[in-house]
C-alpha cells in the first residue's frame, strides 16, 4: 500500500524544526518553487492495496533530491 505522510505533532523533540531553518536558507526558496504533486500522480497505480504501508513517494523524492544537492553518498556504495 502506498503511504502518505501526515504531518504530526512533535513526538520526540521539544522544538520546532521549521524555526531551526533560517528564513534565507536556499532549501526554503527551492521548496517554494518545487511542486511534487507529479510524483503522486505518476506512482498512483504502482502500489497494491494490501500489505504494509510504504514510505510516501514524495518523501522518497525529497530525500533523493537532498542526497543529490548535498552530495551524500549511498550507504550501500561505501
Amino acid at each position: 500500500m502506498r503511504g502518505h505522510k501526515v504531518p504530526s505533532s512533535k513526538l520526540f523533540y521539544t522544538f520546532s524544526l521549521d524555526q531551526k531553518v533560517a528564513a534565507h536558507h536556499p532549501l526554503r526558496r527551492l521548496a517554494a518553487v518545487l511542486d511534487f504533486r507529479f510524483v503522486e500522480e505518476q506512482t498512483r497505480g504502482l502500489y497494491g492495496h494490501n500489505g504494509q504501508v510504504s514510505v510516501d513517494p514524495v518523501v522518497i523524492m525529497k530525500i533523493l533530491l537532498l542526497r543529490f544537492l548535498y552530495n551524500i553518498p549511498s550507504i550501500y556504495l561505501t
